[in-house]
């Protein structure tokens, strides 16, 4: 019977793996398939919306401009179609570090990252048409209130308030059988969380199922959403593998981007360059990393940190340019479970029946990407907010983690201790500060595109977030010893991390579950990882107007989260599509008005 089931097992393992390599050449041979191609003998056309970045917000206001301006609309996007593998959701991972994938990394972190190796944080960011919204983890947030009210308060933004945005927001929503949550009896731990929502009902805890952007068992992403119904629209085109180098402006009678620089490669690598001409607006979607390097390269920006790379200046001074860069911080901690869960273990992934349920209805564990349900609290009791996620996985792949995080293998290790065992059952419970005060920059190495950004999360320079971290700690602590989660013998293993030794885990800590708040700061010092949320780098209010306007110059708007004044309480991916959305209203607004006035 076991050599039986051994050999049902590797069967398994073969018919995965011949899954895995058809859909990576089935999504290789559909990477040219970009419709709607600009053809050559077009590209010396003048276009009266040029959107460089095929992203979230540029997938989305392309969509709006295609189907509901009179004008001409390029999408202009440095990577090409993201192949099969990017719709299947418990595959996402193995996405980063590949071909659609920017693989940006941060520069040595001063106060994180201490078991990472150099340091250095790995920062993901799409490549492709849907850019992150095709690699992320397809989790969908509705939105958090008070946050877009602070956007108003900040800058009397009047625009950005919660009552002005309810309605994009709702809009940015997919409709049912768009979504996928994650049902109340998924698994023991789903079960647990359905429990601990009525026995913290007291508490200003807010408990979600995920919600995710999955149709079918595959991803919905922007691409799904709003770009494939209007690709073929006759006023628009495609650019795809296509790098913007820089916008060229004109000085007078003021300064407007009049056209940009491409460079597109051959087959053998040589560049060809050409100009575009922008009639309307140049709306840049490129992100919080790229679209603040590229108006660098063109020469807007801090004039001081300019004038080092030899980038020819414009006289713009922008108050915190590239310096307000924010991102959510995380511990991640493992927790053992006594029972069956059923988790994402070895042992359930080679099961042949997880393989026949998705390809036959897209459900079981390749539907949805393990994230089962968070746990939030919004500061109501004067304490600042902060989220707890469940990801409900037994077994972490040491290869497969360390690819896409940098951790060093002792890190790895002493956070999860049973990464070796196939049928380890568990969850991994992920506690972050939802509104971090740390702030880092984006800053040019040189003055080409075709080098990265350099990129300073700077998390946990501001002590307020390392307090803010241990209070979500604490509290996932009373989560998991809860008699909600009794039923789950859990354990949480905390991590023996050699440089934390001299604060813990001491034996009590095993069996109390309090360890000391300086063993916390440690852990999250050495093992502490980014969530990949980043924004706030083309802030609105100081370098964009409340129109998503560049300042100082007449015809370019930013459309990313670039223009985040701070963090989102939650999942930024929604929030972009909404803010894309707003912009989409006012440009045909003005559009609009200004035929009106011929």
């Amino acid at each position: 019977m076991g050599l039986k089931f051994q050999n049902i097992l590797v069967l398994a393992g073969i018919v995965i793996g011949f899954l895995s390599v058809i859909v990576v050449l089935a999504g290789t041979l559909l990477k040219n398939s970009v419709p709607n191609v600009l053809a050559p003998e077009e590209r010396h056309f003048a276009f009266d919306y040029v959107i460089v970045g095929g992203g979230t917000g540029g997938s989305t206001l392309t969509s709006l401009l295609a189907k509901n301006s009179n004008g001409s609309v390029l999408l202009i996007e440095a990577g090409g179609q993201f192949g099969l593998l990017s719709r299947i959701p418990l595959l996402t991972t193995f996405q980063q570090k590949g071909i659609n994938d920017w693989s940006f990394l941060s520069v040595p972190q001063k106060h994180s990252s201490r078991g990472l190796i150099e340091r250095r944080q790995c920062l993901p960011r799409g490549k492709g048409l849907g850019g992150s919204a095709n690699l992320n983890y397809m989790l969908h947030f509705d939105g958090h209130g008070p946050d877009f009210d602070s956007w108003r308060d900040l800058h009397n933004l009047s625009d950005w308030s919660w009552a002005q945005m309810r309605s994009f927001m709702s809009a940015a929503k997919p409709k049912n059988p768009d979504m996928l949550e994650i049902p109340r009896r998924y698994s023991k731990l789903t079960e647990a969380l359905d429990e601990a929502q009525a026995q913290f009902a007291h508490k200003d805890w807010i408990f979600r199922r995920s919600l995710y952007n999955i149709r079918n068992g595959l991803r919905h992403s922007v691409v799904q959403q709003f770009l494939n119904p209007v690709i073929h629209h006759s006023n628009l085109r495609l650019l795809p593998d296509a790098l913007v180098k820089r916008i060229q402006l004109a000085t007078s009678p003021f300064l407007q981007a009049t056209s940009i620089l491409v460079g597109i490669k051959d087959e053998e690598n040589r560049e060809k360059e050409f100009s575009i001409e922008v009639r309307r607006e140049l709306i840049l979607c490129a992100g919080a990393y790229l679209t603040p390097q590229l108006l660098m390269a063109s020469g807007i920006g801090d004039v001081s940190a300019l004038k080092e790379t030899g980038v020819f200046l414009f006289s713009i001074a922008y108050l915190w340019w590239a310096t307000t860069l924010h991102d959510h911080f995380n511990l991640p901690l493992f927790v053992s479970m006594g029972v069956t869960g059923p988790t994402l273990n070895q042992n359930t992934l080679l099961n042949p029946m997880t393989l026949i349920n998705y390809l036959s209805s897209g459900s079981g564990p390749l539907g949805n990407f393990g994230v089962l349900g968070n746990v939030a609290s919004y500061g109501g009791s004067g304490s600042p907010p902060y989220g707890i996620t469940f990801f409900g996985a037994g077994a972490i792949d040491e290869s497969a983690l360390m690819s896409i995080s940098n951790f060093k293998g002792p890190a790895f290790r002493a956070l999860f201790p049973r990464y070796y065992n196939a049928s380890q059952e568990g969850f991994v419970v992920i506690s972050s500060c939802l509104q971090p005060k740390s702030r880092g920059f984006v800053g040019l190495l040189n003055r080409h595109m075709r080098r990265n950004p350099l990129i300073d999360p700077n998390y946990l320079s501001n002590e307020l977030d390392v307090d803010c971290t241990i209070s979500a700690i604490r509290s996932a602590v009373e989560l998991v010893n809860s008699t909600a989660f009794a039923a789950l013998h859990p354990r949480i293993h905390w991590p023996r991390v050699q440089e934390c030794s001299n604060f813990g885990p001491f034996e009590r800590d095993f069996f109390d579950n309090r360890p000391s708040d300086h063993y916390l700061e440690c852990l999250m010092r050495h093992v502490g990882l980014g969530s990949h949320h980043p924004g706030g780098t083309c802030a609105l209010g100081s370098v964009v107007d409340s129109q998503l306007r560049l300042k100082g110059v007449s015809n370019v708007r930013v459309v990313d989260a670039s223009v985040l004044p701070r963090p989102i309480s939650g999942n930024p991916n929604s929030v972009v599509v909404a803010i894309a959305l707003r912009a989409a209203s006012w440009i045909l607004k003005s559009e609009l008005q200004a035929g009106d006035s011929k």
